[in-house]
């Protein structure tokens, strides 16, 4: 038994359940790709378009004035990051944290414009006026993105004890 990096390690030759690694660390893999893909795919429309975002950004009338255009021009690149550093498997439970810390203020703000009556664009994988409206809808989906960003924390730090 060795303790590295305040880890306890055995070197008896026994490696982890095969099954447990297996469908636990596969559905994990998967959804982390899958978030991954979904958060690179969500941040192109807004990173080429930064006016437009910072559009949608104001019809939430939620932020100053002074932090919309920061916010256009930063939460594109936030989410590239995140989509980056999923699929590639590296700093894992920082992404997902960043992720789902992210997509419950997405959550906030949606509901926030659905209870406040405003028909605005959604902001969230197109700034296509078409069929990107805030409803609950994007809440739901918002949602699952949400339990995949749980699910990846948890997985991680299980991963880890």
């Amino acid at each position: 038994m060795v303790t590295m990096a305040g880890k306890r390690i055995s070197f008896d030759g026994r490696r982890p359940s095969m099954k447990k690694m297996t469908i636990y660390s596969a559905l994990a893999v998967a959804v982390r790709i899958i978030l991954g893909f979904l958060f690179i795919y969500a941040s192109l429309d807004k990173i080429l378009d930064p006016p437009k975002f910072a559009e949608v950004i104001y019809n939430y009338r939620i932020l100053p004035v002074e932090l919309i255009n920061i916010c256009a021009v930063a939460v594109p690149w936030i989410e590239v990051l995140i989509g980056v550093t999923l699929l590639l498997g590296i700093w894992v439970g920082s992404s997902a944290l960043l992720l789902s810390g992210i997509t419950a203020v997405f959550i906030i703000l949606i509901i926030s414009a659905i209870v406040r009556g405003l028909n605005i664009e959604c902001g969230c994988f197109s700034l296509d006026a078409e069929g990107s409206l805030v409803s609950w809808k994007r809440v739901i989906e918002d949602v699952f993105i949400l339990a995949g960003g749980i699910y990846l924390l948890v997985c991680h730090r299980d991963s880890e004890t």
